[in-house]
């Protein structure tokens, strides 16, 4: 086994954390006594039932997930519980998860309303997360996970790797409300490129991200500065941005170095045989993508691939891959400057569509 992969999703949503939290509340009375234990809850557990979605009984919402926990010693307890990856609170959606506990009363000794979402989320909606009982983030329950990966058999050491993974993913990539997180692994990355490109290709100028002390887990762009770097071009054949794509070392994501003309991809099907003519002996591939009615005129595309590197993983290791992909940089802007006639007339062909 690799123990250098984890598999992921290729996004977590909130209801993949949904079904995550239930399935493992379902089958592990460790994690449910520990989910329990963060609700105030400590008697031993002798049996449970969780239910996913449960409608209640006061208004037409649900609840995310509902525990329903019988003790030892003949008492039950009931655990409402919130999920929010990012999304917004509904309006006096808190009230109504405790106007639910009040009708559970007469049936449960014990009663707690609990939230679970990510750190950021818990510090940027507040006065949402702090009217619930208790607030138990991603971070919280992926460190639970990693932490049975040591006291766990080897059937097993796979699948809370992925549970801690998806966590991991939800709390780095929201996909609605982002909030950054900076990763020190990926800031001294970016600090050795930045020393290799120097040495390298000191006319490509690093972008003020490539200079950071850190930068977000999921940032596997090394985004030039542009403008510095084709300051010979005139503006109206200068790109909008020049990158190189590391695509986190998988040979199925974007791994080439690439420039973007804006506002030039709706055109790319008319004027696209003229291109490839124009630009054969650097072998470059042009794309863009389609015109939506709210990007009419998307940017196009013209790069050269490159090996796959990936910027959570030794820079030394990857050095060549790295050394090669500078040096397709090069090649692709050196081309740009010395073919300003070829980009002049593309400019015009574009127009004209």
């Amino acid at each position: 086994m690799n123990d250098e992969f984890i598999p992921t999703l290729s996004h977590a949503t909130e209801r993949d954390i949904d079904l995550l939290l239930v399935e493992e509340l379902h089958s592990s009375l460790e994690f449910t006594t520990w989910i329990a234990a963060q609700a105030g809850i400590l008697s031993p557990i002798a049996s449970w039932d969780v239910k996913h979605s449960k409608r209640r009984t006061r208004s037409r919402r649900e609840i995310d997930i509902f525990v329903d926990i019988y003790h030892q010693d003949k008492s039950r307890s009931a655990i409402l519980i919130e999920n929010k990856l990012d999304a917004s609170e509904q309006p006096d959606q808190a009230e109504s998860y405790r106007e639910e506990l009040a009708t559970l009363d007469g049936a449960f000794q014990n009663r707690s309303m609990l939230i679970t979402c990510p750190e950021a989320y818990s510090r940027q909606h507040h006065n949402f997360t702090s009217k619930f009982d208790s607030i138990v983030s991603y971070e919280t329950i992926s460190d639970f996970f990693r932490k049975l990966l040591t006291e766990v058999g080897s059937d097993l050491v796979l699948r809370y790797s992925f549970r801690s993974a998806i966590l991991d993913q939800a709390i780095y990539k929201h996909r609605r409300g982002y909030t950054p997180i900076p990763d020190k692994v990926v800031g001294d990355f970016n600090a050795k490129y930045v020393a290799l490109l120097a040495i390298l290709a000191p006319e490509i100028i690093p972008g003020p991200s490539m200079r950071k002390s850190a930068n977000p887990r999921e940032s596997t762009s090394m985004i030039f500065d542009q403008a510095a770097s084709f300051s010979k071009l005139p503006e109206v054949i200068r790109p909008r941005r020049f990158a190189h794509e590391l695509g986190r070392g998988s040979e199925h994501r974007a791994n080439y170095v690439a420039i973007t003309f804006a506002g030039w991809g709706a055109a790319l099907p008319h004027v696209l045989p003229q291109l490839n003519a124009d630009a054969s002996n650097l072998g470059a591939i042009f794309t863009a993508d389609k015109p939506t009615k709210n990007r009419p005129n998307p940017g196009m595309k013209m790069l050269l691939p490159t090996e796959p590197v990936d910027n959570q993983k030794d820079f030394d290791k990857q050095t060549e891959s790295l050394k090669a992909g500078i040096l397709k940089a090069k090649e692709l802007r050196d081309w740009l400057l010395s073919h300003q006639e070829i980009l002049h007339t593309w400019n015009m062909l574009i127009k004209a569509k």
